[in-house]
C-alpha cells in the first residue's frame, strides 16, 4: 500500500463575491506520519465545486501507483469513480445531454487515472479525521492567501 492523500478545498469569500479560494492536501505514510503537505492559493475560482475538482488533479499529479486519495467531495469521488466513463463515452455530456462541468479539469483527471493505479475514497468532513482536518486547514490557510498562487 502506498501513501495516503488527502485532500480538501475552501472558499470562505465566494458566499460574498470571494476572489480567493484554497486547496489542500496532506499525504501520510503507512506509519500515520506526514510526508508532505501544500496549501496552494487559488486566485478567481468559481466556485467551491471547482476548488475540490483543483484539489483532486493536484493529487492525482502527485501521486504513484497504490496511493489512496481521500476526498470528502461527493461528486470528486462519485465522478472519478462512477461518472468518468459515461461521459467520455457521450461525448463529455451528463445523462441529461447538458454538457460535464469543469469539464478541462475532468478531462485531466482522466488523463492522470490512466497513467497511475490509484483509489479515490469518500471520507466524512469534519469529523476528526486527522488527514482531513490537517488538509482543510491548509485549504483554509492557502484561501486567505498566504500559501503558493495559482491562477489570475
Amino acid at each position: 500500500m502506498g501513501y495516503s492523500i488527502y485532500v480538501d478545498a475552501a472558499a470562505p469569500g465566494n458566499h460574498n463575491d470571494g476572489t480567493r479560494g484554497g486547496i489542500g492536501l496532506a499525504v501520510y505514510d503507512n506509519h500515520n506520519e506526514i510526508v508532505y503537505e501544500n496549501g496552494i492559493t487559488v486566485d478567481s475560482p468559481k466556485d467551491n465545486v471547482e476548488l475540490e475538482l483543483m484539489a483532486l488533479v493536484e493529487a492525482l499529479e502527485y501521486a504513484e501507483d497504490d496511493d489512496v486519495i481521500y476526498s470528502d467531495s461527493e461528486y470528486c469521488v462519485k465522478g472519478f469513480n462512477e461518472w468518468l466513463d459515461n461521459w467520455k463515452r457521450k461525448g463529455w455530456r451528463r445523462s441529461d445531454r447538458k454538457p460535464v462541468a469543469n469539464r478541462a479539469l475532468w478531462k485531466r483527471v482522466d488523463e492522470l487515472r490512466t497513467e497511475k493505479y490509484v483509489e479515490v475514497v469518500k471520507v466524512r468532513a469534519h469529523s476528526g479525521n486527522k488527514g482531513n482536518e490537517n488538509a482543510d486547514a491548509l485549504a483554509f490557510v492557502a484561501a486567505q492567501g498566504q500559501m503558493n498562487i495559482i491562477g489570475s
